[in-house]
């Protein structure tokens, strides 16, 4: 192979890695693990670019969830900087410990040995669960508990089955029971069985998660858009540069892209002197 061929070839593999190097973050979230009784895990699309999303799920996990769970890898500073959010009215808000300095890292306040006998294990640090466990699956996970009187805290969760996490959020979302309904009877062909009257086939399948309604403070909607503001500001949490990193990828695609026809209608150049 002459030497244009083999510069061509070197130039397409590298602009290959860059954007498997791009999508990484992407591909990771998608492969997050299975989620259990509760089937395929349910679609999640962050949007690092919406601050106010990110606003309010870090309001509701600072509320609800920092008791328990650290962000040991994040600095109060740094997430009110890139949040938009000024330092005076960050701490005002959302700070609960007057000891508690911008540039601390946000290691949390209870002690691992108490809640590790209280719970029977100590309640992980987040920092990076979106990484390890997918997006999705934490979506998904954070609207999948369900009553269940056998356990400790009268709750259990599909996804992950046997979870030592009380439902925090039970209040907003209201009380979820899993229950039964009547589902059609597919064919081999995907379609629905009919009778001799030409009637759905039916039969009965539990596992289905449902909240009576009003029994929340809010609807299913909004507690929905509430997990997904919650979801969206662990995601950015893993990784703070992730929304600039993709920004910044893109551009340096164009350029291979335009280095790449460059460096083509070149290689034409040098080939009709050899002709």
């Amino acid at each position: 192979m002459n030497t244009p061929n083999l510069l061509s070839l070197n130039l397409l593999k590298i602009l290959s890695l860059f954007v498997l190097v791009l999508f990484t973050g992407s591909i990771s979230a998608a492969e997050g693990g299975p989620c259990k009784d509760y089937g395929d895990c349910d679609d999640f699309n962050y949007s690092l670019n919406d601050t106010e999303s990110l606003q309010r799920g870090a309001a509701v996990f600072l509320n609800y969830c920092y008791g328990c769970h650290s962000l040991q890898y994040s600095r109060w500073n740094r997430v009110a900087k890139d949040l938009n959010i000024p330092e005076e009215l960050f701490a005002e808000n959302l700070i609960f410990d007057s000891s508690v300095r911008p540039g601390d890292l946000m290691k949390g306040s209870m002690d691992k040995k108490a809640s590790s006998e209280w719970f029977g294990v100590a309640p992980p640090d987040l920092t990076l669960v979106t990484r390890s466990k997918g997006d999705d699956w934490v979506y998904t996970y954070l609207r999948a508990y369900y009553e269940d009187s056998s356990k400790q805290y009268g709750v259990n969760n599909l996804v992950y089955p046997g979870t030592a996490m009380p439902n925090v959020l039970a209040g907003l979302q209201g009380n979820q029971k899993l229950v039964c309904k009547n589902t059609p009877v597919l064919g081999k062909n995907g379609g629905e069985k009919r009778n001799e009257n030409g009637d759905t086939i039916t039969k009965e399948k539990c596992g289905y998660l449902k909240v009576a309604d009003g029994e929340g403070s809010l609807s299913q909607t909004e507690f929905d858009s509430l997990i997904y503001d919650i979801t969206n500001f662990l995601v950015y949490v893993g990784e703070p540069a992730k929304a600039e990193r993709e920004r910044i990828g893109w551009y340096v695609i164009f350029f291979f892209v335009i280095f790449t026809t460059l460096a083509s209608l070149l290689y034409r150049e040098y080939q009709k002197d050899y002709h």
